[in-house]
């Protein structure tokens, strides 16, 4: 109460504060609106005053002039010159003043109007002293003039009357307004005492009646807590049936309330801590009940009689799993049953074995369940069925019977008892297992005691038999007597004749010695012109350059001695750039790495180009360049143009070099006959070649004249070199030759370039069955292939279904060539391995069904050689075989499937469904898994490119979730550098059912070691470096593995070609910034990309990429060495990457140190991708090609 009324004193005196300071504020703003309407009015005053002063003294002014002009007397004149002095202090008062912007403009004006009035006044007065007579134009602008200063000045005061007029209006409402503000207040306190006054007498009153109230709440409080404190106490002693019946919504009816929940509460958790003591004694009882060794049964019969009892339940049936039915195990308060199996399918049993979960019946017509006893009959209510689980299977289920409700609790008691009975089964099934394996091992033993007996029998026997055969062998000993002198005679000869022999093998050997010592020389000798010429180069490259710079002279800096000497440096560079070229074509020949590309082009055209290049040379030395063409114009020839081309430049340039005097003859001519061929013949009118000499000159570093004083110049390769050329393009290169007279060489080349017969001449070995193939002339495209057994071969035409079976076994390949009928294929059948091939390759078959025995040539050899051809390499092949193969291995080397002999009608049903799933049309999907998103995108495009589908993730846990969820033929697997977690991955891919099968093709830019290329075969079909062409070698691979046709290119449509060639172009007119601090790096690496017409910027260290970048912010790509000078890589790196522009810029880190970690490094600093020096030109032109791609 006290509280209230020092509030209502606190609200009286804050309303009477409030008015106060209102009313205090409002009579001050209103002060002092009157003072400033005041001092506003004073000065609309001072303006008023100060027009009027410009107005009196310009009125002074032409008072003064008009006096001065009448009478001529200067006295006249004081009050012009009074207003002269004071009117521009008037004008700037009036000016300076508070003007509005109007106001402001008309005293602007009325100033310069009254400086002209002025003006004409001195104008005036100047005529009237020089002339006596006055203008009357003056006297006019004079006079238009005042008036106008007339008007504006009684336009400024009119305007500030009018302003001092409503100031004034302005200045009486405020002060009328003050005086009814401060009545008003004094009004409202008067107002707000008398309402305070009364408030506080009805405070007053109130709190007598509010103590009389309290005094009686006292009284019924006391009463009520006694009441709870007894209750309390009977909760205390363990009574929780006490009620409080308190429904009054006060403090101690919530008291009250919340001992009510508490009782409740309590209860509850006391039953539920009674319902877990009986279940953990359930459980414990029936543990115990089970324990030992019971069998099946005796498990049921404690089991459902227990359960029974325990659980307060009037019927009930256990039933087990067995061969794919229910057994009844034993049954509690039930008749007898009509059955004593069910089916697993069907029913509610088979639902809740198939579910693993509980099912009650509730609601069941009384006739139909019922106990029947002495007394009468009971009904059952309700049925529950719970299933019998051990580890995640069902063994059986467990049927009872309620008249009440089978609540959710009992259910999951049951279901706890359960798990208990299934342990105990499962552990009775397997004792019953192994009692049964300790019968049959006793059932063997007493089998092979008899089998025992039977060989000691057998044993008599033979030792009988063993008598017998010594009385044999004392007949023969004597016979061998005889025969031991015949023998000694025999040796004697064999003596002889092995002495001969080994002198013969001690010759060989000799032989073989010296063979393999000089094939060895000769390998040496041309590795190192090998690698001696490829170490010349890059100097003498740099020379050539620089000194071709020097001769253009373009800056015109050198004299005409410099620039000869500079003409020199690059003549005797490109000399000595020839002799290279020819030592390591030399090389190269002898090394067996000599490339010959095979094409078809016209002769006339080479003869032409010849033609053009020679007779300026047979010009400058008065020489006749004679040309006779025997061909026809059109005619064709297939051999490679640039070697031949290669032969005759350099027999010609022999004999313009050794011909002072006549002619040069190139004469082509046609032979005809078995050996048609091609003739080139080279004549000359030269010094000619001494017979002794013309086997000489085709030896390398020989010539004719090999003396110190010799005439002509050279080295002594061309003729060596022409000839081993004309040796790979199959012809021959011969001379005659008259010394004085000429020489003539002639190159003959055959008409027709084998392709059989081509010398290989790359690292790779030729696949051995083709070759034996090959080789074999029963397999000719002129030969028939034998009949092994009637087949369909006559009778197939373009359209048909045909499959080639591959089977040496005549019957079985009967059973296959009849079920391959019915399946809709027309059959070839050959019984040999080395005509599988020509069969191929003839009949074109849609499938291949091929025995690894085979007569000749086995099945791996054929399947190899098939694979190998791109003619059949897309045919699926079917593996089989009565020998033990692994299934992997088959589909390894190409294979769609492997099948073990003898099988079924089964088998060639499984057999037909793969080659049908093989031969099916759409396009194949493919798995890439690879970290680097731009690898992966540019891999996808390129398959997709020949309709093979792709998916692409980017690590092997989302590949291995792919596999799992969609079909996939085939997988692409970038591990990078391999490790454990990457072999533990493959052998989950290979462990899971359905993909043991896939092939897996790894795709790695790392050189691998023997091991790990070993390990990564246990799991993969192929293995795939990074290279310049690795994207054509996985096309390959996929191809293998997916049984694709080879597209040829002619048949590619346009939009086809234009995707597969796209990558081959993409370097094109590229921009690549080199930054190495070694100048012969960014030269070999410039030089390698110019032939892929790359546009090159260089940099020697970091600060220099830096500004060549900003100078050209159009680069494509940057190849940032590491270590150099000023600023390393890694800070280059990181500057680049701080720019906004070039924050996508793909940066590729090359370093020369390999060491572990430096991948990481640079990745962590901003480069795009890594490559390690010394740099593959393969790998480097394939990063480029990868992240240039759809940039």
């Amino acid at each position: 109460m006290a509280k209230n009324v020092f509030r209502n004193l606190q609200i009286g005196f804050g309303f009477s504060m409030a008015i106060l300071l209102a009313s205090s504020a409002v009579m001050f703003f209103s002060f002092r609106n009157q003072r400033e309407n005041k001092a506003l009015m004073d000065q609309s005053q001072r303006i008023i005053l100060n027009s009027q002063l410009v107005l009196i003294d310009l009125q002074n002014a032409e008072t003064g002039q008009r006096g001065y002009l009448l009478t001529g007397q200067e006295e006249f004149l004081a009050p012009y010159r009074d207003s002269r002095r004071d009117l521009p202090q008037h004008l700037g008062n009036l000016v300076n003043g508070d003007l509005g912007p109007v106001q402001e403009s008309r005293a602007q004006q009325l100033g310069r109007l009254a400086n002209e009035r002025i003006e004409v006044l001195e104008g005036l007065m100047a005529q009237r002293l020089s002339s006596g007579n006055l203008s009357p134009d003056h006297l006019d602008r004079g006079k238009s003039i005042m008036d106008s200063c007339r008007v504006l000045i009684g336009e400024i005061q009119h305007e500030e009357e009018a302003r001092v007029g409503k100031r004034s209006e302005e200045l009486d409402n405020s002060t009328l307004t003050t005086t009814i503000l401060f009545a008003f207040a004094s009004l409202m306190s008067l107002v707000i005492t008398a309402i305070l006054f009364w408030k506080l007498r009805g405070d007053y009153r109130r709190r007598a009646e509010l103590q009389q109230e309290l005094l009686e709440k006292d009284s019924d409080m006391k009463h009520r807590l006694n009441i709870i404190r007894g209750i309390a106490r009977q909760v205390t002693k363990g009574n929780y049936s006490v009620i409080i019946d308190d429904t009054k919504k006060d403090d101690l009816g919530n008291i009250a309330e919340s001992l009510r929940i508490m009782t409740e509460s309590l209860k509850k958790n006391f039953d539920q801590l009674q319902r877990n003591e009986w279940r953990k004694n359930g459980l414990a009882q029936l543990n115990s009940g089970l324990m030992g060794n019971p069998g099946l049964e005796e498990i049921a019969k404690f089991s459902m009689e227990f359960i029974t009892d325990y659980m307060d339940l009037e019927n009930g049936a256990v039933f087990m799993v067995e061969r794919s039915t229910f057994k009844v195990m034993h049954t509690v308060g039930l008749q007898s049953l009509p059955f004593s199996e069910v089916p697993l399918t069907g029913g509610v049993l088979g639902e809740v074995y198939r579910t693993k979960r509980y099912r009650v019946l509730k609601d069941l017509y009384p006739e139909e369940f019922k106990l029947s006893f002495a007394q009468g009959e009971i009904l059952v209510r309700q049925i529950a069925l719970v299933p019998i689980i051990y580890q995640q299977e069902c063994m059986g289920i467990l049927e009872v019977g309620s008249r009440g409700d089978i609540s959710e609790e009992k259910i999951g008691i049951i279901s706890d008892f359960c798990e208990t009975i299934g342990i105990s089964m499962a552990a009775a099934q397997s004792r019953r297992r192994v009692q049964q394996l300790l019968e049959e091992t006793q059932t063997q033993t007493e089998e092979l005691q008899v089998q025992h007996a039977e060989l000691e029998t057998l044993n008599s026997e033979l030792e009988a038999q063993a008598g017998r055969l010594r009385v044999s062998e004392e007949e023969l000993r004597s016979q061998q007597d005889e025969l031991l002198i015949s023998n000694q005679e025999l040796e004697k000869r064999s003596h002889l004749l092995e002495e001969r022999n080994q002198v013969i093998v001690a010759r060989n050997k000799e032989i073989q010695e010296k063979a393999e010592a000089l094939a060895l020389s000769t390998k040496y000798k041309s590795e190192f012109l090998a690698n001696m010429s490829h170490e010349l180069r890059t100097p003498l490259n740099s020379i050539l350059l620089l000194s071709r710079v020097l001769t253009e002279n373009t800056d015109g800096n050198l004299n005409q001695e410099q620039v000869e000497s500079a003409q020199v440096i690059w003549s005797s560079g490109t000399g000595l750039l020839t002799l290279i070229d020819e030592i390591l074509d030399l090389s190269k020949i002898e090394a067996g790495k000599m490339d010959i590309e095979l094409e078809e082009f016209r002769l006339a055209d080479l003869i032409s180009e010849l033609q053009q290049m020679f007779s300026p040379l047979t010009k400058e030395k008065n020489l006749e360049l004679r040309i006779e063409n025997g061909l026809p114009g059109d005619f064709n020839l297939k051999s490679d143009r640039l070697r031949l081309e290669q032969v005759l430049r350099n027999l010609l340039s022999n004999a313009i070099k050794f011909t002072e005097n006549g002619h040069i003859t190139l004469r082509v001519e046609r032979t005809s006959g078995p050996g048609a061929s091609v003739r080139f013949h080279v004549r000359d009118t030269g010094i000619g070649i001494p017979q002794e000499k013309q086997k000489l000159i085709f030896e390398a570093f020989q010539q004719a004249d090999g003396s110190t004083r010799r005439q002509y110049g050279g080295t002594g390769l061309g003729l060596s070199i022409s000839r081993e050329i004309a040796r790979l393009l199959h012809g021959e290169l011969t001379v005659e030759s008259t010394p004085g007279q000429g020489s003539c060489f002639t190159l003959s080349l055959p008409l027709d370039f084998v392709n059989g017969e081509q010398i290989d001449v790359q690292n790779e070995e030729p696949i051995a069955p083709l070759n034996k193939a090959l080789e074999n002339p029963a397999i000719g495209p002129g030969i028939l292939i034998p009949q092994f057994i009637p087949d369909d071969r006559g009778t197939i035409v373009p359209g048909d279904k045909a499959i080639l079976i591959v089977e040496d076994d005549e019957t079985f390949a009967r059973l296959v060539l009849q079920y391959a009928r019915k399946a809709g294929y027309k059959a070839i059948a050959v019984g040999r391995g080395d005509l599988a091939m020509e069969a191929a390759l003839r009949f074109s078959p849609k499938a291949i069904l091929l025995d690894i025995v085979l007569p000749h040539m086995d099945g791996w050899q054929v399947l190899e050689g098939l694979k190998s051809n791109p003619d059949t390499r897309h045919i699926p092949v079917h593996m089989m075989s009565a020998e033990q193969a692994k299934k992997s291995e088959s589909i390894r080397r190409g294979a769609i499937d492997f099948i073990r002999k003898p099988f079924q009608n089964q088998g060639f049903q499984e057999i037909f469904s793969k080659i049908d799933s093989a031969l099916s049309n759409g396009p194949k999907k493919v798995l890439i898994v690879e970290e680097n998103p731009k690898h992966a995108e540019a891999l996808s495009s390129y398959l997709e490119s020949f309709d093979i589908s792709t998916e692409v993730k980017s690590s092997l846990e989302q590949g291995v979730k792919a596999l799992t969820s969609g079909k996939v033929e085939c997988v692409i697997l970038d591990m990078g550098i391999p490790d454990p977690g990457a072999y533990e991955t493959l052998e989950t891919i290979k462990g899971q059912d359905g993909l043991e099968d896939l092939p897996i093709i790894v795709f790695t830019g790392k050189s691998l070691s023997g091991q790990e290329e070993m390990r990564i075969k246990e799991y993969a079909d192929s293995i795939v470096l990074k290279t310049a062409h690795s994207f054509q070698r996985i096309l390959d691979e996929v191809s293998l593995f997916l049984h694709l046709v080879e597209n040829k290119t002619s048949s590619l449509s346009p939009q086809v070609n234009a995707k597969g060639s796209r990558l081959a172009e993409i370097l094109h007119g590229r921009k690549v910034l080199i930054a190495d601090d070694d100048i012969r790096n960014i030269f070999s690496i410039s030089r390698a990309l110019e032939k892929f017409n790359m546009e090159i910027y260089s940099a020697i260290d970091g600060v220099e990429a830096c500004q060549v970048l900003e100078s050209h912010p159009d680069i494509d790509i940057v190849l940032m060495d590491i270590m150099m000078p000023k600023m390393d890589g890694f800070q280059a790196i990181e500057k680049i990457r701080s720019m906004e522009i070039f924050s996508k810029l793909p940066i590729i880190a090359v370093t020369a140190k390999a060491m572990m970690g430096d991948r990481e490094r640079c990745m962590k600093a901003g480069a795009s991708d890594y490559i390690s020096k010394p740099v593959d030109l393969d790998q480097l032109v394939s990063l480029l090609r990868v992240w240039l791609f759809n940039r």
